[in-house]
């Protein structure tokens, strides 16, 4: 039996990015939803402001980006419950289960340990 290797793992990783993730066209793409994501999951979502901060590429550029995300559908953007001013950025649930999905093929493409 032919063990997989590292460059057909990458191949299957890719080709489901291709399929069904085409919305997310670059690597800031990626870690904008990331970091939008991360932070929603431990009770703080980022406003733009915040996500501005985190540096992950220029100011305009990541405005352009996460208003292109929130026009596809990937990321939400809410009113603060504990202020109205301020509007909250958010994965979509859809979003979510594409991402638990890939997380799901990430992990088994990953080598396994022999004990």
């Amino acid at each position: 039996m032919q063990t997989m290797t590292a460059f057909k793992r990458l191949k299957t990783i890719r080709e489901f990015e291709k399929a069904r993730m085409p919305h997310l066209r670059s690597h800031e793409d990626f870690d904008i939803v990331i970091e939008v994501g991360y932070h929603e999951d431990m009770g703080e979502p980022l406003t733009l402001k915040c996500l501005l901060l985190i540096g992950i590429t220029s100011t305009s550029t990541t405005q352009r980006r996460v208003h292109a995300l929130v026009e596809a559908g990937i990321l939400t953007r809410n009113r603060s419950a504990s202020d109205r001013r301020s509007i909250q950025l958010g994965v979509s649930s859809q979003t979510r289960k594409l991402v638990d999905r890939y997380v799901q093929i990430l992990h088994a493409q990953a080598p396994k340990k022999k004990v």
